[in-house]
């Protein structure tokens, strides 16, 4: 486990690094790569994985660039849909030679709910990296800017963890339950460094962010773009039913709002970790058993 937690802990850096250098934050990557394969927490295929999808990013930031590629608009949709495709097979675990860490084994929060565990998955966090990294850099560039971004953050949090509570709450997915676990500690990291980071990385960062800059009618697509974006949040957490989905797909409109309105993924990352944080300590969490 102590090599495990060596393994994460580079590829903690790493995601740290992107709001440092994009030496630092490659190096820690690369590191945490070579870490997992020789301690065994990887196999050494997740190397070429991760080299593919770094290259196909590439590649589409090539032709994205490329103002006199002729048929720019097809190539550059073909490598899009193409890095899209391979980046949600690579952090669905589709590809062999990644491992689920488990941290923290499932246990259950308060009576009547699910159980619940901490685990963390290497090849998603490696690609909200390397979006965040080589395709759309939209982090902030300072602390005060950071605290412009946090600001007008706020309120989009306020209107989406109400709305987003009061679904699952009428879907019968939760229920109001104040409660303080020792687990919260663990999650707090987890959740915002690993999972927003990657989940908003994609999703607002790529996704988001590539469709609204489709066509000549920016705010028309701007509204597309976070609509679409949104939905495809909310489908790719099918393992909770349908219910998970439409809790997400609404989550999501608010944290593609928070981006939308600041154009930093840390609005995004921020507002999606507030709405999970009010989940955990004042709902059942994750859900009613």
């Amino acid at each position: 486990m102590t090599t495990t937690y060596l393994t994460f802990g580079l590829l903690f850096a790493a995601v740290l690094g992107l709001w440092i250098h994009r030496t630092f934050w490659a190096a820690a990557l690369a590191a945490a790569v070579l870490s997992g394969i020789f301690t065994g927490a990887l196999h050494w295929l997740a190397a070429v994985w991760i080299a593919i999808l770094a290259a196909l990013a590439l590649l589409y930031v090539r032709l994205r660039e490329d103002h006199g590629l002729l048929n720019k608009e097809v190539w550059q949709t073909l490598a899009g849909l193409l890095f899209a495709v391979y980046a949600v097979a690579m952090s669905l675990a589709m590809l062999p030679g990644f491992h689920r860490v488990v941290l923290v084994e499932p246990q259950v929060l308060s009576p009547g709910a699910a159980p619940y565990g901490i685990s963390v998955g290497f090849p998603k966090v490696a690609t909200g990296i390397i979006i965040l990294g080589l395709i759309n850099p939209l982090v902030v560039r300072s602390w005060s800017e950071l605290g412009r971004v946090l600001a007008r953050a706020l309120p989009i949090y306020v209107v989406t963890a109400v709305v987003g509570m009061f679904v699952v709450i009428a879907m019968g997915y939760s229920s109001f339950d104040p409660k303080w676990s020792t687990l919260f500690l663990w999650f707090l990291p987890v959740n915002l460094f690993f999972t927003c980071l990657s989940e908003e990385g994609f999703f607002r960062g790529f996704v988001q962010h590539e469709l609204s800059r489709v066509g000549s009618n920016r705010a028309l697509a701007s509204g597309v773009a976070l609509t679409v974006a949104a939905i495809l949040f909310g489908l790719v957490h099918f393992g909770g039913g349908v219910q998970y989905i439409l809790a997400a797909t609404v989550a999501g409109l608010g944290y593609g709002w928070a981006f939308l309105r600041t154009g930093r993924i840390e609005a995004a990352m921020a507002v999606h970790f507030g709405v999970n944080a009010t989940h955990f300590l004042l709902f059942t969490y994750p859900r009613l058993a």
